[in-house]
C-alpha cells in the first residue's frame, strides 16, 4: 500500500502515543519514560498541548488506500518539530509522573538545554523533537517523507535546524545534511548514554 504524509490532528494523538512507546526502547527512554499508564497519560497531555501551539508541527505517515480517511489506514510514523519562537512562560509546568525518573529527566533536559544554548546561541532555528517509525515499518521510506517535509520547511524559512540524536538515529540525520557539533551524556546503570547534538545549515535550491 502507498504511504501518505499528512498533518496530524488531535484525534490522532492516542495512536501517536502508542507509536511512540512501541518505537523508542533505548535505555534512556525506558528509564525516564517507562511504558506505564501514568507516563502515557503525561505524554498524551504533552502532545495535546503541543498540537495547539502555532509554532508546533506534528505530521504523520499513513499506510492505506490512495483516498484519504480510509478506515483501514494505519499511522506508521510521526514527526514533531517547531519553528523559531519564544516560549511563553508557564504558570504551572506539567508535573512529571512519579512512575518516571524525574531526576534523570531533569538532568537530561538541563544538559540538552545547555548544549543547545552553547551551539545555537540567540539565533532563530528549527527544532526537530521527535522522529518515530514503527519498527516493523522501518526502511520503507516513512522517515524520509517526514525528514523531507521538515527540511523543506526549514529551507524555505532560511534557518538552521537542530536535533538531539541517539547514536542509532544519527545516520538518518546525516543523510539529510545534519552535522554533529557536540555530545552530552548521562549514566544509566553504570553505563554512559550519549546523545549527539546535530545542526543542519539551510540548503539553497540548485
Amino acid at each position: 500500500m502507498s504511504l501518505r504524509l499528512e498533518r496530524a490532528d488531535k484525534a490522532d494523538i492516542p495512536k501517536l502515543v502508542d507509536l511512540y512507546f512501541e518505537t523508542f526502547k533505548s535505555p534512556l527512554v525506558l528509564r525516564v519514560k517507562p511504558d506505564v499508564p501514568p507516563v502515557r497519560e503525561w505524554y498524551k497531555k504533552s502532545l495535546e498541548s503541543d498540537i495547539e501551539k502555532p509554532y508546533s508541527r506534528i505530521y504523520k505517515v499513513v499506510e492505506g488506500q490512495a483516498e484519504p480517511e480510509q478506515a483501514s489506514d494505519e499511522i506508521i510514523a510521526f514527526g514533531k518539530w517547531s519553528s523559531p519562537h519564544t516560549e511563553p512562560p508557564q504558570d504551572k509546568p506539567t508535573e512529571f509522573p512519579a512512575d518516571g525518573d524525574a531526576a534523570l529527566f531533569e538532568e537530561v533536559v538541563g544538559k540538552a538545554t545547555e548544549k543547545k544554548k552553547k551551539i545555537m546561541g540567540e539565533e532563530e532555528y528549527w527544532y526537530l523533537g521527535v522522529l518515530a517509525t514503527l519498527p516493523k515499518h522501518q526502511r520503507r521510506g516513512a522517515g524520509s517523507l517526514l525528514m523531507t517535509e521538515f527540511c523543506k520547511q526549514a529551507d524555505e524559512a532560511g534557518h538552521r535546524s537542530y536535533v538531539e540524536a541517539s547514536p542509532h538515529g544519527k545516520p538518518t540525520y546525516q543523510r539529510f545534511a545534519f552535522e554533529m557539533r557536540d555530545t552530552f551524556s548521562v549514566v544509566i546503570d553504570g553505563e554512559p548514554y550519549v546523545d549527539c547534538c546535530m545542526v543542519r545549515e539551510p540548503q539553497r535550491p540548485l
